[in-house]
């Protein structure tokens, strides 16, 4: 007989059921399931801290960098995700839980993450308001994806070795190679 099912959540309970889970497992809500997220391999951190040193040195005041970003949408209290990276510019409030108002999420690609971050978080993503853009690098090879708002609709496009990706929810241009510097792929 296997495990009992785990009943449909809300965020509320969702953060009070993972605070009792083990420490080294992190989880995210999906359609009110909590769903454990793989451990990240060494090119997946070292992608995320060079994104985050590439997109830190070029933001301005207010606006700020984050990691492990916590994503809800006003809308759905059955959705909680936790982005690699996420740039907001309201300012940090004590007890905040999630990500206010990100204008730019960015996730880390590889191979058992890439069809959820893809198909289920992209177009959730993509229904918050603030949201302007999300970039999508991957882990296995060099290249991006880039999805930006324009109006009501969202405008993809593809970047490979030696472009930069203009960044205009941020004002800023990367280099794609800086994300992958001291990656043997």
């Amino acid at each position: 007989m296997g495990a009992p099912a785990i009943q449909k959540m809300d965020i509320d309970e969702f953060l009070a059921w993972a605070d009792r889970q083990e420490p080294d497992t992190r989880y995210e809500l999906v359609g009110g399931q909590p769903r454990a997220m793989n451990a990240c391999s060494q090119a997946h951190s070292q992608i995320a801290a060079n994104v985050v040193y590439e997109v830190r040195r070029r933001l301005r005041p207010p606006c700020r960098v984050l990691s492990e970003a916590a994503i809800e949408r006003d809308d759905r209290a059955d959705r909680f995700y936790e982005a690699d990276i996420a740039v907001t510019c309201s300012p940090h409030q004590p007890g905040q839980r999630a990500t206010p108002n990100p204008v730019l999420v960015v996730e880390i690609l590889s191979d058992s993450t890439a069809s959820h971050d893809r198909g289920t978080k992209v177009p959730d993503y993509m229904q918050i308001p603030s949201v302007q853009e999300v970039l999508l690098v991957d882990s296995r090879t060099v290249r991006a994806q880039l999805w930006r708002r324009d109006g009501r609709r969202w405008i993809v496009e593809d970047f490979t070795e030696d472009a930069t990706l203009p960044l205009a929810s941020i004002g800023a241009e990367l280099p794609l190679a800086a994300l992958y510097d001291g990656i043997a792929l």
